[in-house]
């Protein structure tokens, strides 16, 4: 009996050994191979992710995001065996680049031997394949489009390009579409031709590694939209500042000649007004009409009612007295253009003179003059002769000098109205002067604009540097570096606009009495760290002692950082800037010098001008707005002084400034007598 129990006993073990071995060789030993193939598909895929972000360059143009896609393309080729792949891409207006259809971006293996047109999909085809509201990309079951969905298998869809499927044969069965991008922006689809028609299915159920590679491609188009997009607003934003930078530059020229013409009206009211008897006054109204339109020829001509004729007046300006003792034209001589201006009361204006049939081309030729302006003197109606004012250039006058030259005339014929062309002239100040506020305040509102906007910038682009939204690669660190740059440059230069719009604007401040050596010494201090960045030594000579300025410490501080500023930009490495206060007795001088580029001899005069920047920068290639000079000296014209530079090329520039020392107002029934 118990050998009996004993044997069923092992026959039992027996059969549950067998039964083990049965299902591992049945059973666990596929699905560890299964295993062990996934754990290589997923190392692999890791692998070839790691490939694509390291390549992950930012595509600034379609060429280049076409190349990226290639990259990709040739990337998994290389580790993806057995595939043939095809791309197609499409985008709508992106920043500076317009909407285009369907194009092949590129093909492989036998697929190189297909016509384009035999790759294209229909559009019904591209509709399923992006299936879904507003054209976000599908998340259904089915796969059609989903990211992270093993794509969309068109092998037997009749919307499927018939050759490809007709060429592949059996092979036709690993026809799939994968989708990257976003519908209506930048988008396309991958497609996937299985070669090896054996491992069909297990590609179909393991098509990780095209998912890896649409997502690259979906990537690449997401940020290629954002640079495109924003550099096209960069474009923008840069276009619609030049071109406010040049209509205030053509303002600025226009009310600086209006000024000037102004000055001129008022030159000749006030010398008309104090001698209007004196027969040199019509010489000294021609040489002051010349200077301010820069004429080379202007003179009188007045009736001689015994002869009849127009002659030219002594001290005619660009002419010999001999030219003008013999220069004479009969009323009767209609062809000459001082006559017919004479007898009609309408000017006349030529660009060529010596060529037009309007001119007797002798007095022309005469005066040597192309460029001419003929005006009538006039007064009640009753005709006193011309004025005449020529150029030796071919066109050099406008309507507008015109106009000048005939309010000019106007005066200088009707010396009796007087008063009422100086209450005109303080008419067309009063609108000169309203024209320089709505200049001040359109530069102080635009200047004001930009600054909100440009303080959000720079916060965001700092939030971005310091990771505070995420963690950056090298790439995009460098891009946001060069916006943070390029938005301090704009803050400054709408800090200095905003500052020479106040300052000429009519700004008073407090004046008291300030340490202008103390100010000198912080000024040093905060910039001894960008002097020692560039390897300048930084100086300062500031004897004890020194009486106090009458000012104001804050806007003083300004025109010394100003000046040390300029002066450690514009010094190589191994130079010296030094900043030296001295007594002068009713008033201190400051200089800053330096070991730097100078200044050329014919541009001393004008680098106190707004915007302007000496022609030899370049050779150091030193940032700048252009206005720090003009700033400074709007602010000591403020504190009674005055700012002067000497300068010699290649060697340096010393910038000299002086203030006036504070003199304490006397105290009634102190010191003395109340």
């Amino acid at each position: 009996m118990i050998a009996e129990w004993t044997a069923l006993a092992l026959a039992v073990a027996a059969a549950a050994v067998g039964s083990y071995w049965a299902l591992k060789f049945k059973k666990l030993l596929p699905l560890e191979a299964e295993l062990g193939a996934e754990r290589r598909r997923n190392e692999d895929g890791c692998a070839f992710a790691g490939e694509l972000l390291q390549h992950q360059r930012l595509p600034t143009t379609p060429q280049s995001l076409s190349d990226a896609l290639e990259y990709g393309v040739d990337r998994f080729l290389a580790r993806f065996g057995g595939l043939e792949l095809f791309v197609w891409s499409r985008r709508s207006p992106v920043g500076a680049f317009p909407e285009t259809g369907p194009e092949l971006v590129c093909r492989t293996g036998s697929l190189e031997a297909f016509d384009p047109r035999d790759l294209e999909l229909p559009e019904a085809l591209w509709t399923r394949v992006f299936k879904s509201p507003g054209g976000k990309r599908s998340s259904s079951p089915e796969g059609d489009g989903a990211s992270g969905s093993p794509g969309m298998d068109v092998s037997h869809d009749p919307d499927a390009p018939g050759a490809l499927i007709k060429a592949f044969g059996p092979r036709a069965g690993g026809l799939r579409i994968f989708p990257w991008g976003e519908v209506g922006r930048l988008w396309g689809v991958l497609g996937v031709v299985e070669s090896g028609g054996a491992d069909l299915g297990a590609r179909a159920q393991h098509s990780s590694p095209p998912k890896l590679l649409a997502a690259y491609f979906g990537s690449m188009a997401e940020r290629s939209m954002r640079f495109w997009e924003l550099e096209s607003q960069r474009e923008r934003l840069e276009g619609g500042l030049s071109d406010t930078m040049r209509r205030l530059d053509e303002t600025s020229l226009q009310l600086i000649r209006k000024a000037k013409e102004m000055k001129t009206l008022e030159e000749v009211v006030d010398a008309i007004s104090e001698h209007p008897d004196e027969p040199e006054m019509l010489g000294a109204i021609v040489s002051m009409v010349a200077k301010a339109l820069e004429a080379d020829i202007c003179a009188f001509l007045l009736i001689d009612e015994a002869s009849a004729d127009l002659v030219v007046q002594p001290g005619a300006y660009g002419l010999s007295e001999d030219e003008g003792s013999l220069y004479r034209i009969p009323l009767r001589n209609e062809r000459s253009s001082s006559v017919r201006v004479f007898q009609s009361g309408e000017p006349f204006i030529t660009g060529d003179a010596q060529s037009d049939p309007q001119v007797i081309g002798h007095y022309a030729r005469l005066w040597k003059c192309h460029s001419l302006m003929v005006v009538p003197l006039s007064v009640e109606g009753r005709r006193l002769g011309v004025m005449r004012v020529g150029s030796f250039k071919r066109d050099f006058f406008v309507p507008e000098h015109m106009q000048f030259v005939r309010v000019i005339a106007e005066e200088a014929a009707v010396l009796v109205e007087s008063a009422l062309l100086s209450r005109r002239l303080a008419e067309a100040n009063v609108e000169l002067a309203r024209l320089h506020r709505l200049k001040d305040d359109f530069v102080s509102t635009v200047s004001h604009e930009f600054k909100t906007p440009l303080t959000s910038i720079k916060g965001f682009l700092s939030v971005l540097l310091d990771g505070e939204a995420g963690e950056l690669n090298g790439e995009q660190k460098r891009f946001l570096s060069i916006a943070m740059t390029a938005s301090e440059r704009l803050s400054a230069l709408v800090s200095d606009m905003l500052d020479i719009s106040r300052l000429e604007g009519g700004l008073v401040f407090e004046r008291t009495s300030v340490d202008l050596a103390d100010v000198a010494r912080i000024s040093v201090e905060a910039h001894e760290w960008t002097a020692s960045e560039k390897k300048v030594q930084l100086e300062a000579e500031v004897p004890d002692g020194l009486p106090a300025v009458k000012g104001n410490a804050e806007f003083l501080r300004q025109v010394f950082d100003n000046l040390v500023s300029n002066a450690i930009k514009f010094t190589p490495a191994g130079g010296t800037v030094r900043v030296a206060l001295s007594n002068k007795g009713e008033c201190l001088q400051a200089s800053v010098s330096d070991t730097g580029i100078g200044i050329p001899s014919a541009e001393r005069d004008r680098v106190f001008e707004r915007f302007y920047r000496a022609s030899n920068r370049g050779t150091v290639s030193a940032p700048g707005t252009g206005l720090g000079l003009a700033i400074c000296r709007s602010i000591l014209e403020k504190h009674e002084g005055r700012i002067w530079v000497e300068s010699v090329e290649d060697k340096g520039s010393t910038f000299h400034f002086v203030v006036p020392t504070w003199v304490p107002e006397a105290v009634p029934g102190e010191g003395g007598k109340a």
